[in-house]
């Protein structure tokens, strides 16, 4: 599994690079898998849905745990929640960027870390909302478990989470599977979306399901 966190790690500190020269992924993508009509469908989360802000409920002094964060920071203005905002990314290229932004623009954080998402450096029950967007697809069951056994253990008690996962049987998936090849973020082993929703009731309550897009969306809740 670790091969496989620096496979993901290259392909997104190559995104990152590729951004600076003025490139994003889509420019990498072949003309015709970009202008198809397949592509044009898939439509993934992000930690800023209506949705998942409206079952969190950022408050005022609650920290918010955003696992994955990329550039979400920036992109979806997640410093106008009322939380306080902690992300963590394994790409130190994309944290050393969001790092500066928050400093130049002078925008209080809790923190921002290099991390991998399965071993945090938070103490126990530190956060009282997280958002886990875009992650688990890259990797296998039993990195998965380790994640989530790290999410729990970082979680005050009766605190909840936002998790997505691939819906396997929606007409994009395949498409999907595609254009993240093309970047070079293979995926490895992907469990069964009913492997993963067992996994998901080990260790924590799930509150209601969005299983309507590519992205099934899982609100919990943790006991």
């Amino acid at each position: 599994m670790l091969q496989q966190i620096k496979i993901i790690k290259k392909a997104y500190n190559q995104t990152f690079d590729n951004y600076i020269k003025g490139i994003s992924d889509l420019d990498l993508l072949p003309k015709s898998f970009l202008n198809s009509k397949e592509f044009k469908k898939i439509k993934k989360c992000n930690s800023s849905d209506p949705d998942i802000k409206k079952y969190l409920n950022p408050k005022r002094n609650m920290k918010f745990l955003d696992v994955g964060s990329n550039v979400n920071f920036i992109t979806y203005k997640l410093y106008n929640w009322p939380s306080i905002y902690y992300g963590i990314d394994i790409s130190e290229k994309l944290i050393n960027a969001v790092k500066k932004f928050a400093k130049i623009n002078k925008i209080k954080i809790g923190g921002l870390y290099v991390y991998q998402a399965d071993k945090t450096g938070f103490k126990n029950g530190f956060f009282n909302i997280l958002a886990c967007i875009g992650v688990l697809e890259y990797f296998d069951i039993i990195y998965i478990e380790k994640c989530l056994k790290e999410f729990k253990r970082i979680l005050k008690p009766n605190s909840k989470l936002v998790i997505d996962f691939p819906n396997q049987k929606h007409s994009s998936f395949k498409t999907m599977v595609k254009f993240e090849n093309y970047l070079k973020r293979f995926r490895y082993n992907l469990p069964t979306n009913k492997q993963f929703e067992k996994l998901l009731k080990k260790y924590f309550i799930i509150d209601h399901v969005d299983s309507k897009s590519l992205m099934i969306k899982y609100f919990l809740l943790n006991n």
